[in-house]
């Protein structure tokens, strides 16, 4: 809604009409991109158009019934993502274009928890690599500064409250739904990390389909979905581990470093029990139910439904 007041809505192809002269006009769907829909709505916007939303549902999609599948969609959202930035940066960061400052900055402000996501894989890759030279030469390799370890510890508590306060306060769900979406979203840190990563060297990927109502996958298969961040996790665990069991903590330094090893391997962790999660079909959906946002749209559209019947 903050978006639509100035005219910098992210098009999402669910639930979306276009003008067929604006699709003309604009040459059609970039088939060069895997999220072919936002990039739509970004040319109609550089040709001066106009978005509107409408805050009335008129239908509900279907989300991935596994972990696997989700990870996809996710991926594939956030390596779109970076297709776009890289074919609009001019646009988007020089300006160049027609769009106004109040566009530019949703459109990047959108994708930019995403990018943080990438800097987080390559930080936890550069962690691991420095923890693994302080153990094996400790001579050599001193523990990082203070504020290398304070720094991704307040990032990682500021994400985690804003999803926390957005869940309660604007999509009204209760306390077990935030924390399953803390789960769900945490889960994702590493799937869209890496497609950022992979956005950043690799121009193209092939346009695939998001399944829906699949087959729920199996114990073993839904681990094996989840096995790199399994083996991250692990890592972190031990690295932190083994700088507490080598020098302690005796300084703040060594302290606040193991903490934030440890806290770095909660993401991955989420990523573990949410793929196990999918793997269990006989949990009842009764456990999680409707958030207050979604039973407010629900009887919305029943009221609507009355209306027009009696019409």
């Amino acid at each position: 809604m903050t978006r639509n007041e100035r005219n910098a809505i992210i098009q999402h192809g669910t639930m979306t009409m276009v003008r067929k002269s604006v699709l003309q006009d604009v040459d059609g769907w970039a088939e060069w991109c895997i999220t072919e829909d936002a990039e739509l709505g970004l040319r109609i916007f550089e040709q001066g158009r106009e978005a509107s939303y409408i805050a009335q549902s008129y239908g509900r999609g279907l989300m991935p019934d596994t972990f696997t599948d989700f990870k996809k969609q996710r991926f594939r959202w956030a390596f779109g993502a970076m297709q776009i930035m890289r074919h609009h940066v001019g646009t988007l960061l020089r300006g160049t274009g027609n769009l106004t400052s109040g566009q530019r900055y949703h459109f990047l402000a959108g994708w930019l928890p995403w990018i943080a996501d990438g800097v987080n894989l390559l930080f936890s890759f550069a962690a691991l690599c420095w923890s693994v030279a302080m153990i094996l030469a400790p001579e050599h390799v001193d523990p990082p500064l203070l504020i290398f370890s304070i720094l991704p510890l307040a990032l990682f508590v500021f994400k985690l409250g804003k999803l926390v306060y957005l869940y309660r306060t604007r999509v009204k769900a209760n306390t077990i739904q935030t924390i399953a979406a803390a789960l769900a979203g945490l889960g994702l840190t590493h799937t869209i990390g890496l497609a950022i990563l992979t956005g950043v060297f690799v121009r193209s990927k092939p346009i695939f389909r998001t399944p829906k109502q699949a087959h729920k996958h199996a114990v073993l298969k839904a681990l094996n979905a989840a096995r790199e961040e399994a083996l991250l996790f692990f890592a972190l665990c031990l690295a932190a581990f083994a700088i507490i069991n080598n020098f302690g903590t005796e300084t703040l330094d060594l302290l606040m470093w193991s903490v934030m090893l440890l806290l770095q391997s909660v993401p991955y962790a989420a990523a573990v029990i949410v793929s196990i999660i999918s793997a269990a079909s006989t949990l009842p959906a009764s456990w999680i139910g409707e958030t207050g946002s979604m039973q407010q749209v629900a009887n919305s559209v029943l009221e609507s439904d009355a209306a027009n019947s009696e019409r």
